[in-house]
Order: structure tokens, then C-alpha cells, then sequence
């Protein structure tokens, strides 16, 4: 449940230790206020067969310098053992920062994308767009 925060209840900045088959990974968290940590499993089988990933990837966003940060991406195989610890403090640093695109780059992907819509859904447009 999400809590409100107030200058009263500031919350602690919470973090992930991370260990994959008993070796440490690494204690990912932010130091600032504001910012999301994921630690996210992923599976994928493609209705075509043809792929399958199993992967796990540790990142956020630190949302005052509008920053993506990543400490892990690696893939899984079955019979590997995650172990997660909530933490609050001695946060490693990420092994990458990716600063947030300009408004330049932006604004080139959704025109991009507006025409590869256009594109797929011509023979639902009427000659109004």
C-alpha cells in the first residue's frame, strides 16, 4: 500500500540485496527521495517456439535527475536460486546510468511511430487524417 509523503513520515530509502546461487550480485537502491527499483524476473516463450529467454534484471529510475539506472542483466537457467533482502543503506552504485533522451529524440520517435500507425491502420483511416 502506498504511503503519502510528508515532511513528518518521510520514508527510509529502501533497496535490494541481490544473490544468484549464494554469490552476492549486488545491493542495488537510491539514495535520493524520489525513484522506482525493480527487481523483475522474466520468461518468455514465443507462440512461434522459435525463442525463450529467461532473464533477471535489477534497474530503476532515479526520478529527480530523470536517470534509467541498472545494476543486473543476466539470464537464468532452471535450478537457479534468487535470494532478495530488503535493505536501506550501503547501496552499490549502478553499472550503468542512462541519461533521459532529449526532447529532440522524442519527439523523432513518436513521429516515427505515428507513421508506422498510419501506415498499419490506412485501410481503417478516412481521408479526414
Amino acid at each position: 500500500m502506498a504511503k503519502k509523503l510528508t515532511k513528518k513520515n518521510k520514508m527510509k530509502n529502501y533497496g535490494l540485496e541481490i544473490h544468484l546461487n549464494d554469490n552476492y550480485v549486488c545491493r542495488a537502491g537510491f539514495e535520493n527521495t524520489y525513484h522506482v527499483l525493480t527487481c523483475i524476473i522474466t520468461s518468455v516463450r514465443r507462440k512461434s517456439g522459435k525463442s525463450e529467454e529467461l532473464f533477471m534484471q535489477i534497474s530503476g529510475l532515479d526520478s529527480e535527475a530523470e536517470q534509467q539506472h541498472r545494476w543486473m542483466n543476466t539470464d537464468l537457467k532452471s535450478g537457479d536460486k534468487i535470494s532478495i533482502q530488503v535493505i536501506s543503506d550501503k547501496f552499490d552504485k549502478p553499472s550503468e546510468i542512462k541519461e533521459r533522451d532529449s526532447e529532440k529524440v522524442i519527439l523523432e520517435r513518436k513521429i516515427k511511430y505515428f507513421h508506422q500507425l498510419k501506415e498499419e491502420l490506412k485501410d481503417h483511416l478516412t481521408d479526414q487524417t
